[in-house]
């Protein structure tokens, strides 16, 4: 199987399990699903995929020899998600906006994914826990291959300069964790990640995004327009029924989800509130074949960090300009 991704170009799959994973339904079903969410309906250069995704996660952990059962699990990490991604944490209320996780082994056992497993010899129960595979996923602030894919990703889409490039070549596994091979790009990574955090993924007009798509979301829930189970199919299955429903509110909602949205941040008269998940990295790198932290060393980084993270923490007090 050869994979032409838009970040790590051409690839050759030859393991068998990896291909026959790729073509289950339940990676497919991925294909259907922006990794913006809803914003990814409505802005362009948004429009990528968790397939996309979660194809290369497991591409840059092989490029970074990972074992192939860590490939397996980058494969597999967002089998899980919803239609529309994170905005179903704007619908069920979680801190660390992990709705999906919460079906992530049901999925998984209720497909044809386990019986793939075994016929290829790899233990379902080990791939089910994330504590095996400390690539792919890290807790915050540390660099894994998920946070480092999708970031990847939206930089390609806002910059035309070779920096995924340049940020992949200098990533290194060391003993099974992901640092950059110098501070000055590790530095680069961290100030970008933190610009994109501010300007897409908790910048205030996506989060109003995500606020209305999930108040129609809800509406439509309530109302038995919409049931939960409908939410893990695709995209466009639960958008068709939102625009096909003759809900008064949730029509008034979607009307508001166009390009020329405008929002404003006004605590003292707002139409709403809302707030979404902080996203950083205060990435290691070697240095005279020592690790270090970035914050550590940088205080320029420290303080923006200081400054991004009460940014974010605080909130939106959202008024609606116009639309």
């Amino acid at each position: 199987m050869k994979i032409n991704d838009k970040i790590y170009g051409l690839v050759e799959i030859k393991d068998k399990v990896l291909i026959e994973l790729i073509n289950s339904k339940p990676i497919q079903r991925l294909k259907g699903i922006k990794q913006a969410g809803i914003t990814g309906h409505i802005v362009k250069d948004r429009d990528y995929t968790r397939y996309d995704h979660s194809v290369g996660v497991m591409i840059l952990l092989r490029k970074k020899q990972a074992s192939l059962e860590e490939q397996i699990g980058g494969l597999l990490h967002d089998v899980s998600h919803t239609a529309f991604s994170h905005v179903v944490d704007f619908v069920y209320k979680t801190k660390e906006h992990n709705y999906h996780e919460l079906f992530y082994e049901k999925i998984i056992r209720n497909s044809e994914i386990p019986s793939i497993l075994k016929k290829h010899n790899f233990n379902l129960n080990r791939l089910l826990n994330e504590n095996n595979f400390p690539l792919l996923e890290k807790e915050i602030p540390d660099l894994c291959a998920d946070r480092i894919d999708y970031a990847l990703r939206d930089l390609d889409s806002f910059y035309t300069n070779g920096k995924p490039v340049k940020f992949i070549a200098s990533i290194v596994n060391k003993n099974d964790e992901f640092v950059f091979s110098d501070l000055e790009t590790a530095k680069e990574f961290a100030f970008n990640f933190i610009n994109l955090d501010e300007k897409i993924w908790a910048n205030i007009r996506e989060v109003a995004y995500f606020h209305i798509a999930a108040d129609a979301i809800k509406i439509a829930l309530e109302n038995n327009i919409l049931k939960e189970e409908d939410l893990f199919k695709q995209d466009n299955y639960v958008l068709d029924i939102l625009k096909n429903s003759n809900n008064k509110k949730i029509k008034e909602k979607l009307s508001l989800l166009t390009p020329n949205l405008k929002v404003i941040n006004s605590p003292k008269k707002y139409d709403f509130y809302s707030k979404t998940k902080l996203r950083y990295v205060d990435p290691k790198f070697i240095e005279d074949g020592q690790l270090k932290r970035l914050s550590d060393v940088d205080n320029l980084f420290k303080e923006k960090l200081k400054e991004h993270k009460a940014l974010i923490s605080n909130g939106y007090y959202i008024k609606i300009a116009s639309y």
